[in-house]
């Protein structure tokens, strides 16, 4: 066997031609490599990691979707990279924060999940400028606003010429999602090796993949039959599929939020219509175990608290499903059918391992107990971390026990959701049964290759006829034929670049061929190349030339009736395309002009994509808000961070005792989507929240995002009069969004806004400072001409200052009041005697007839005055 030879490399890798073809690629640009599973991407990623050290580039992070591909790369690459195992190291979130800086400073070779290095990064905790290389290992997870996507992103912000390599079997089904993955990467071109390559045939191994297509038995469909009825009664097309029902969904949430009252009712029975949808694929598809679980659960769910559920246990056609399916045992082709497989194959290799895929929990734990009855089976499962009541996931530290359990034979038969779909290496996996196909693509692909890696294997697709199962499998079958065929066209027409690659970039890496002769690794790619195209020629489709003869021939071959061309079917005045075109006698081109014309062109495009690049980041940088915004920790997973970040703002993810976002003491900010306010309301938390918002900042405020509208089984009036209250009688403000974007871009705007004012205020209170400083003199001026209007007033001096002026005035009114407070006296007379007598004393020490003398003042006055004294 020949093997690779480098410095930084174990003397175990075998050489391949076509893993040198594709680390050509890899080392002179970023790539995504498209590979076959089983045929070694890691191996390539092996050589990459070997010569960024050799190189002294930097560290080396390698990123895995899970914590179980994360162990398995690590227990790889220590086994197969030249340096000491204590620098390579894992990275996830298994380890404390406060110890991941110093994790991370010890490693040169890192293996991590995408979230801890994506909320690392945000917190200021690591620094990707000091890498070298950054692979993505399964990278079709970079598309939408998946971790891989944010990584990728702030990756090219902070380190653009970083070498990235993204290894996947399965890019995408689309040309956008292909396209997606490598905007996401910074991706410069492609490495695609197909198994029909010359280079691959001699190390392909036989998979024989088989579809079971199952009949229903009788029993399960008349027990299916009422809720079918149900089903067509309920909507006016026979055949629904959960596209519409999610449309019908969105109809009825508009009318919710228009306020219309026909929208409750429509949301409540479009919810229903949507379980009995689920219910009945789960009898098809599933079993009837699978589909009583899921009833009971949506009972669990009614009694505690979630009403929605209740209307749809009661509905009859599930109420006699409950009662007939109650005694019944399962009747589903398929839990038998896998039995089945599985015995045969227990039989003829009694130490086999298998894999069995389903999308269902509920399915593996029947297949779990069903198949650990059989003699020889030890089965056990393989699920997510989730775990909603009492449905409890396995956590990291179970999932990688779980896998080890495995690998080693301590289990024979590993059941499985999608968390085991990547990355389980598990070379005596002879035989993976898919429990129902489904329509991804890529999903079909990572499930298949969990068979047939370094020998023959197996996968059966179990298929229940006239069902859901026959339209998923032949989708996915085209979709799966489809993405080569994606990938060349993107090739073809120049969607991304794909030059050769340097001959200089393999110097480092060498040969021991099977003789024990040393040659380098351009030489061995080289015979290999020859050998291999002898051993298994290509055989291509070739397409017959058109005669040009026969082409511009007016006539046809059949019957001799005549063409007629386009020019002829147009008015003679009007010009046709062709007019638009260069006339090829008078201005001949060749293909070299023609090639350089091209070339100047994509140069002067690109010249432009920099500038304007550079412009859009120089009006982001300037809008952007300079000032610290807080946000709470358990936000850092959401997309809202992301949008922030792209914003230029400066994120400090910490944890809020109070709110979500803080931007500075005043303004403190609660995010929330219609589904927070809606469960929030129903369990009486939100009035609380709003209060404590309220005490624990001057300016509080509740964003609210309201989505496309989903629907919830609330009435819209609660919501509002809920909204009403926070605004009007507690006085929070309340503010609406579409999505975490707009909520990103408005808060941004806030944080400049009030970082701005701040800044104001700040030089504002020093320019007051230092101009009170200048004006002391004045300002005692001010200070002595007050106190000696106070001792002039004190002294009953005349002075005509204000201070006087003012106090005169009130002692008046002070006096009126007095007097006017003896009965039968009033305002007025009271004004009258203090005219004649001056002060309050000599009015009161006056006598009956002294009062009887003043103008408007009578003697039943003055007696009366004298009989209160």
């Amino acid at each position: 066997m020949a093997t690779v030879q480098h410095p930084f490399l174990n003397e175990c890798v075998e050489a391949r031609a076509y893993q040198f073809s594709a680390l050509n690629y890899c080392l002179s640009a970023s790539t995504l490599m498209v590979m076959p599973t089983g045929f070694g991407k890691t191996a390539v990623e092996w050589m990459v990691m070997a010569n960024c050290l050799n190189k002294e580039n930097g560290k080396v992070l390698l990123i895995a979707p899970t914590t179980g591909l994360v162990d398995q790369q690590q227990r790889m690459a220590r086994a197969m990279i030249n340096i000491d195992e204590n620098e390579i190291i894992t990275y996830t979130g298994e380890n404390a924060p406060a110890k991941r800086p110093e994790l991370w400073n010890s490693g040169r070779i890192i293996i991590a999940t995408p979230q801890v290095i994506r909320n690392d990064v945000q917190n200021g905790l690591i620094d990707l400028n000091e890498l070298g290389l950054l692979i993505f290992d399964e990278a079709h997870h970079a598309t939408g606003n998946h971790a891989y996507s944010q990584v990728g992103k702030l990756m090219q912000k902070d380190n653009p010429d970083c070498l990235v390599i993204g290894a996947t079997a399965s890019p995408g089904s689309t040309e956008s999602a292909i396209l997606q993955v490598a905007n996401n990467l910074n991706i410069r071109t492609f490495s695609i090796s197909k198994k029909e390559s010359s280079l691959l045939q001699a190390y392909r191994v036989n998979m024989q993949i088989t579809p079971h297509y199952l009949e229903l038995e009788d029993g399960l469909k008349e027990i299916i039959l009422p809720l079918e009825v149900h089903h067509r009664a309920e909507a006016e097309q026979g055949h629904l599929t959960s596209k519409m029902i999610e449309e019908a969904q969105r109809r009825a949430s508009i009318a919710i939020q228009r306020r219309d009252t026909r929208g409750y009712n429509a949301a409540r029975k479009i919810s229903n219509l949507r379980r009995v949808h689920i219910l009945l694929d789960l009898l098809r598809t599933q079993g009837l175990k699978s589909a009583q679980a899921f009833v009971d659960r949506a009972e669990e769910d009614g009694r505690s608290g979630q009403r929605g559920t209740n209307s749809f246990i009661a509905l009859p056609s599930i109420h006699h499903f409950r009662n007939v399916s109650k005694q019944l045992e399962e009747l589903h082709p398929k839990p038998a059918h896998v039995a089945k497989l599985l015995s045969r194959q227990l039989k003829d290799f009694p130490d086999s391992k298998v894999l069995i895929f389903t999308e269902y929990r509920d399915t593996v734990e029947l297949l779990t107990e069903k198949l650990n009855s059989i003699e020889g089976v030890v089965a056990d499962r393989f699920i997510g971390q989730s775990g909603t009541g009492s449905r409890k996931g396995m956590n990291q530290k179970q999932q990688l026990a779980q896998l080890q359990r495995f690998r080693e034979g301590d289990i024979n038969v590993l059941i499985a959701t999608s968390v085991g779909e990547e990355g389980l290496d598990v070379p005596a996996a002879d035989l993976v049964i898919l429990y129902e196909p489904v329509p991804s693509a890529i999903r079909t692909i990572q499930r298949r290759g969990r068979t047939a890696r370094q020998r023959d294997g197996e996968v059966h697709i179990l298929i229940t006829k006239d069902t859901r199962d026959v339209f998923v499998y032949r989708a996915s079958k085209r979709r799966e034929e489809k993405m080569y065929t994606l990938l060349d066209r993107i090739k073809t027409r120049g969607r991304m670049i794909f030059k050769e690659p340097p001959k200089d970039v393999l110097s480092d890496f060498s040969v021991i061929d099977g003789d024990g002769v040393n040659i380098s690794a351009v030489e061995f790619l080289a015979a290999e190349k020859i050998r291999l195209e002898k051993l298994f020629p290509l055989i291509e489709t070739v397409i017959p030339e058109i005669d040009k003869e026969k082409e511009d021939d007016t006539t046809s071959d059949a019957g001799g009736v005549p063409i007629i061309s386009p020019a002829m079917r147009r008015p003679s005045n009007q010009m046709g395309l062709e007019s638009f075109i260069g006339n090829s006698e008078s201005e001949p081109k060749t293909g070299d002009d023609e090639d350089e014309k091209l070339s100047e062109d994509k140069q002067l495009k690109s010249k432009w994509n920099v500038i304007l690049d550079g412009s859009q980041q120089l009006i982001e940088k300037d809008d952007a808000a300079h000032g610290i915004i807080q946000v709470d920790h358990r936000e850092a997973s959401t997309t809202f961070v992301a949008h922030m970040r792209s914003l230029q703002c400066n994120i400090q993810l910490t944890h809020l005792y109070h709110g979500d976002v803080r931007i500075s003491d005043r303004v403190l900010i609660e995010r929330k989507s219609s589904r927070d306010i809606i469960s929030s309301l129903v369990d009486g938390r939100l009035l609380s929240q709003c209060r404590r918002l309220l005490a624990a900042a001057p300016r509080p405020l509740l964003l609210v995002e309201t989505g496309t509208g989903n629907g919830h089984a609330v009435h819209p009036n609660a919501v509002l009069g809920a909204l009403a209250h926070i605004t009007l009688d507690l006085g929070v403000p309340v503010m609406m969004t579409q999505d975490a974007k707009e909520s990103a871009h408005f808060i941004s705007i806030v944080a400049k806004r009030e970082f701005d004012l701040l800044e104001k205020l700040a030089t504002y209170s020093l320019n007051k400072k230092s101009t009170a400083d200048l004006q002391k003199e004045e300002i005692d001026n001010c200070i002595s001409a007050a106190n000696k209007e106070i001792l002039s007033i004190i002294n009953q001096q005349e002075e005509s200052g204000p201070l006087a002026k003012r106090w005169n005035k009130l002692v008046s009114r002070q006096r009126v009041e007095v007097l006017a407070a003896i009965p039968n006296l009033g305002i007025k007379k009271a004004q009258l005697l203090l005219e004649h007598f001056g002060t309050v004393a000599a009015v009161l020490c006056a006598s009956q007839s002294q009062l009887a003398k003043v103008e408007g003042i009578g003697p039943a006055t003055s007696d009366n005055k004298c009989t209160c004294s």
